[in-house]
This record gives structure tokens, C-alpha cells and sequence, in this order.
């Protein structure tokens, strides 16, 4: 399977920082310097706007009221594939493979996602952890009453090379590495890096195929979406899935569940096992979110 895994020794390590981090004296130098910092430097509200604190209180009780109670949200994601069995749903029948979100992406957590990925506030991802941690174990405690008691593999889709270069961070990957490092996974969970982007010999396939390589998601139909990452992505090189095993898809936001789908190709033709996704956030279709 190849999924990473952090060294046994390095949870102790972790929690001795937090409870360092966590000490009176140590919260109150922070504070501290957080403070001088702003004054030369000064941050905002990443969804109001208020000057002088990355998140306020407000905010942050809006946010931890929209992610309280994770949701089921594959009714509202056409491009789906199905739950399980076939590779393809020519048919489009069938139940549609499930998700589970932190929350609705809409309001201060739409906006808390935004300045998160594209606006380099990575200063506010510890309510988006606390949202994925959620939907995580919602979703995981799930399969356990279905059954299921594998170790499950959390496959998280991968960023493209070109948002990497822009960012210059993985949103996603960063959240998963925080919950790692926080043990806040659930149990028996292991992030597994498994699925990767194809390389210039796939681009140029695509091309010669003629789809011209994928386009930018936004404003594309569901349909569209799923054409356009069609093929895209592949194995990384050198990993490799054991037949049978037991995966969660992983992503920041769900939309038409189009690169959802692709990454769930990608594993079942490897032989594994998708039994679902978990989101930290999903959009509402349209006839709801109007």
C-alpha cells in the first residue's frame, strides 16, 4: 500500500509541543509577540474583515456552528461515480458513491475556505481541521457499523503541479499532516498519497485524443467537469494498492464530484475498495442554494 506513516516516536514528540504550546506562560509570549507583529504587520478577520486578529470570536462561532454536525451530500453531486461494483455507471443508475461533509460551503465558511486556499491564510486552517476531523469520524464510524474493520486508507486528492507552484503549499495535505500530528484521525486511519496527476505522456494523450488537456473547472457543467479530469491522473510512481483494500477519497471541496469520481477510478482499477468520500466542505445545488 505504501502509505506514509508518520514514526512511531514522532506523536510523542507532537504532543509534548502542544502541551508546551498550550502552557500559560507560553500562551501569553505568544500573545505577545502576535501582537507586536500586528502592529507592524496588520492582519484581518480571514471572513470579516476586522483588523488586528486572524479570525474573530464571531466568525469562529459561526464557523464551528456551520461544521458541528457533518452531513451527507452526494444527492446534490451529479457527476458521482457509483457506491460500489462497477468500474462505470453507463446507465447513471444506481446509488451514487457517499460523501460526507464538515459543512455546507456557504457563508463564513465558504469565505474561510477561500482565504485558506487562495488567498495564503493557511494561519486559519485549524477550524477547517476540526471540520474534516469531523466528517472524518462521521464517516468512518459509518463503515464500522456496517461492518467494515480494515485499516482504511484516507486518499486525498492530489493538487495539481500548477496550484502547487502558486500557493506554494497544499491546502489539503496540510490539513490531513495537522491531524496527523494532532492524533485526531480516527482509529485504524492512515493517509495514503496514492494518486497523483499524469505527466507530460498523459497531457500529450489527451491531446492527441482530442480533448485539448483539462481546463479550469469553474464554469463547467457537471458533465463537462467529469469529461475534463477524465484520465488525468494515475498511480503515483512506485505505489502500488494491495487488491481489496479499503478507501476514503479525501478533498477540500465538493462541487460535481467529478474529480472525486476520477480518483475513485483510478483506485478501483487498481483494485481497491471505495466506499465513500469525506469533503470539508460542499457546494449546494443550484435549485437549494438559490
Amino acid at each position: 500500500m505504501n502509505a506514509f506513516r508518520f514514526p512511531p516516536w514522532w506523536r510523542g514528540v507532537a504532543g509534548h509541543l502542544d502541551a508546551v504550546r498550550m502552557r500559560p506562560d507560553v500562551q501569553t509570549f505568544t500573545d505577545a509577540i502576535v501582537g507586536f507583529w500586528s502592529l507592524l504587520f496588520p492582519t484581518e478577520c480571514a471572513v470579516c474583515g476586522r483588523l488586528l486578529i486572524s479570525l474573530c470570536p464571531e466568525c469562529l462561532s459561526a464557523i464551528r456552528q456551520a461544521t458541528v454536525r457533518p452531513v451527507r451530500v452526494e444527492r446534490g453531486a451529479p457527476a458521482l461515480p457509483p457506491a460500489l461494483g462497477e468500474l462505470e455507471s453507463s446507465t447513471g443508475l444506481g446509488d451514487p458513491l457517499p460523501v460526507t461533509a464538515g459543512g455546507h460551503y456557504r457563508s463564513a465558511l465558504a469565505r474561510l475556505v477561500l482565504a485558506y486556499k487562495n488567498h495564503h491564510r493557511t494561519d486559519v486552517g485549524r477550524p477547517l481541521q476540526a471540520a474534516l476531523a469531523g466528517a472524518l469520524h462521521s464517516a468512518v464510524e459509518g463503515l464500522r457499523q456496517g461492518g467494515e474493520t480494515a485499516v482504511i486508507l484516507l486518499v486525498p486528492v492530489p493538487a495539481k503541479g500548477v496550484s502547487l507552484r502558486r500557493r506554494g503549499y497544499d491546502p489539503l495535505g496540510l490539513l490531513l499532516d495537522g491531524l496527523v500530528r494532532r492524533g485526531e484521525l480516527p482509529a485504524d486511519c492512515l493517509p495514503a498519497r496514492l494518486v497523483g496527476h499524469r505527466g507530460v505522456t498523459g497531457r500529450l494523450a489527451s491531446a492527441l485524443a482530442g480533448r485539448g488537456g483539462p481546463q479550469h473547472q469553474k464554469g463547467l457543467g457537471s458533465a463537462q467537469r467529469r469529461a475534463n479530469v477524465r484520465f488525468t491522473m494515475s498511480l503515483r510512481r512506485g505505489r502500488r494498492v494491495i487488491p481489496g483494500a479499503v478507501c476514503l477519497v479525501v478533498d477540500d471541496v465538493l462541487t460535481t464530484g467529478a474529480t472525486i469520481a476520477e480518483v475513485t477510478r483510478v483506485l478501483r482499477l487498481a483494485g481497491a475498495e471505495v466506499t465513500g468520500a469525506v469533503v470539508v466542505a460542499a457546494t449546494e445545488p443550484p435549485s437549494r442554494a438559490e
